[in-house]
């Protein structure tokens, strides 16, 4: 089954609602100092990510205060385009393993702490299983969002935003109350770019791009072409091992 948050914590979240009276994200205590000094959940921090919901964050994609084991390699580069492999098994499961931290512009994983993320600006995407997120909104500090783009790769440029907002991560009502699906939990700017079969469970990648924009405001093109992917690159058979496309929309 796929799902971003496990059945019995899913329900813990729709039954308390998780309210910003909860306590507070780690050491952080809601309303602090972000890591650019604005205060966190102004909106010079860019995002609901630092802001009094942040223990209702904190359960909703369950944070960790370690840094993921796992790897993330860029298996083949052709100017600015970046082919990687995104290892987010979530080994230790997914509410006790820390999400997978990734920059659009090097490909290069970002050795940050789930708490370390909420306040930097120097990832782009975060993986954990199933679940992609982006940096900004309710997610991060930065101005991350992406919507799905259905054309070919080679189509889809800068042109393509248009006079379009990119949407940007939003899971909290105005009382801190999760916005969520029953299956899926979480619902990120990502959500939906698989097939999923029912008989099989066998997630496919949907035939689409996501035009993403990365923290620093940077727009991106991202595929996601294997959720089985090897080490190398080659087709596999554990889940959750990414194989992305990325390339820069100048």
């Amino acid at each position: 089954m796929r799902h971003a948050l496990a059945p019995a914590l899913l329900a813990t979240v729709f039954a308390l609602g998780l309210g910003c009276a909860s306590e507070p994200l780690g050491d952080r205590e809601p309303g602090g100092e972000g890591s650019a000094g604005a205060p966190a959940g102004s909106a010079g921090s860019g995002g609901g990510s630092n802001s009094m919901c942040s223990a209702a964050l904190r359960q909703a994609v369950s944070l960790v205060d370690e840094v993921a084991a796992t790897p993330v390699e860029v298996l083949e580069s052709s100017g600015a385009e970046l082919t990687l492999f995104v290892d987010a098994t979530a080994p230790e499961g997914p509410d006790t393993s820390p999400w997978v931290y990734v920059s659009l512009a090097t490909g290069a994983k970002l050795e940050l702490t789930d708490l370390e993320a909420l306040t930097s600006r120097n990832w782009d995407l975060g993986f954990k299983r199933a679940s992609i997120r982006t940096n900004g909104g309710d997610s991060g500090p930065g101005q991350g969002g992406a919507f799905k783009v259905r054309l070919p790769w080679g189509s889809v440029d800068a042109s393509t935003l248009g006079d379009q907002a990119v949407p940007t991560e939003h899971w909290f009502d105005d009382e801190c109350t999760l916005i969520a699906e029953a299956v899926t939990g979480v619902v990120t700017t990502f959500s939906g770019w698989d097939e999923y079969d029912t008989v099989t469970h066998v997630l496919t990648p949907a035939d689409a791009v996501y035009l993403t924009r990365g923290a620093d405001g940077a727009l991106y093109k991202v595929a996601i072409l294997d959720f089985y992917s090897n080490p190398d690159g080659s087709a596999g058979r554990t889940a959750a091992r990414y194989k992305l496309r990325v390339a820069p929309l100048p």
